[in-house]
């Protein structure tokens, strides 16, 4: 059977955990110190963590709960228990590195079903394998992040026989078109449906690209779509779908809000940050990143994705990556023709020529290849934001 550890000492709501776990897993408590549940859970190795949230101490300790957990347990799911009302804490739990986050008050029907949705959710993706969520950003708002993303998904589900593709792109997504599919369930169906949400009902509800075994999530379905999702909603479905699939892409669209690029950069296995040849893009970019948490190793999963790139344009893709300050830099070509063609007639372009240096490129990003390197820049430019004025 099973094992669910609870850290925690409310006795009414271990008494309801214990109840809406029977014949789903046995449950262990221990209490919320880690020198104390520390060695015991080393030897448990749970399959899931539960973490009562007592009061503000427990709050303020909870990155050292949660670290000391994966550190004697591995990568176990840590799901916090609190008040959900409490959007401060919830956020708090999700950026400590909660995947979930469970109401105190919950009954014990409603305990059951989340219990049974959280080891079903892992169960999903076989013992031993990699689940990779990659967060595209745009560095400018209608730049050319959302066809990167979405050939991006379509070469990981190729590969790896099904991905999903989770689309925030305003005001409408055009996966839909460029995959020739009818979308017709959207992550605003997704927060409505969470409490009953899994894998079964997700893979019923959403449209799927046959050719590539990508299924598709958009953030909404035509430009008139009246899209009112708070950013805690967001993220308990995010928390939710995200263990549902061992490969996940989500394009950030225009979200530019610090908690939930706080979070979203917690979670991501990988990183692209799309931006043009252009010096105000490149400032853009700089600011975007700042946003980031610093903590982590953030910079170092992220990986700069120069769209349109010409050698006829001074700003050389290594410039660019130098200026960020970031490792590693994809150029893709300029073939946007082919690519709103492609769109047009609903056939992606990474399908369609496989062997072109775009596809190439995007190629070695879902691989998480290191590129060829790009041509040795002509000159060096000064930082981004210091470009002298002549007198």
């Amino acid at each position: 059977m099973r094992r669910v550890v609870l850290l925690g000492h409310d006795q009414f709501l271990i008494g309801r955990v214990r109840a809406a776990a029977i014949e789903l897993a046995g449950v262990t408590v221990l209490p919320t110190a880690p020198s104390k549940f520390a060695p015991e859970l080393a030897v448990l190795r749970p399959t899931l963590v539960l973490v009562e949230l007592g009061g503000s101490d427990t709050l303020a300790n909870l990155p050292h709960i949660i670290a000391s957990i994966v550190t004697v347990a591995g990568e176990v799911p840590v799901v916090v228990i609190g008040d959900a009302n409490n959007a401060a804490d919830v956020l708090a739990a999700v950026r400590a590195g909660s995947t979930d986050f469970l109401d105190r008050e919950e009954c014990v029907p409603n305990l059951r079903a989340h219990l049974e949705r959280r080891l079903s959710a892992l169960g999903e993706v076989r013992s031993g394998e990699r689940q990779n969520f990659s967060v595209v950003l745009n560095a400018q708002a209608g730049g050319g992040g959302g066809l990167f993303a979405l050939n991006l998904a379509v070469l990981r589900a190729s590969r790896a026989e099904e991905a999903l593709f989770i689309d925030c792109q305003l005001p409408a997504s055009e996966a839909g078109a460029a995959l020739d599919i009818g979308a017709s369930y959207s992550l605003t169906d997704a927060v409505r449906d969470i409490s009953r949400m899994d894998r079964t009902l997700l893979l019923s509800a959403i449209a799927r690209h046959e050719a590539s075994g990508l299924s598709v999530l958009p953030l909404a379905l035509r430009a008139a779509d009246q899209v009112a999702i708070s950013h805690e909603g967001l993220l308990a479905a995010l928390r939710t779908i995200r263990p549902l699939f061992k490969d996940v892409v989500l394009n950030a669209g225009g979200i530019r809000e610090p908690g939930l690029l706080d979070v979203l950069s917690d979670w991501a296995t990988s990183i692209h940050l799309v931006c043009p040849q252009t010096v105000t893009a490149l400032r853009d970019a700089k600011d975007l990143l700042a946003v980031l948490p610093a903590q982590g190793d953030v910079a170092g999963r992220v990986v700069l994705v120069v769209d349109q790139c010409s050698p006829r344009i001074d700003l050389s893709p290594e410039q660019m990556r130098a200026a960020l300050r970031l490792d590693r830099v994809i150029a893709l070509p300029d073939v946007r023709d082919d690519l709103l063609n492609g769109l047009n007639v609903g056939r992606p372009y990474v399908l369609a020529r496989p062997r072109a240096p775009y596809a190439l490129a995007i190629g070695a990003a879902a691989q998480g290849l290191d590129p060829a390197p790009p041509a040795r820049p002509r000159a060096i430019l000064p930082p981004i934001g210091l470009r002298r004025r002549r007198a």
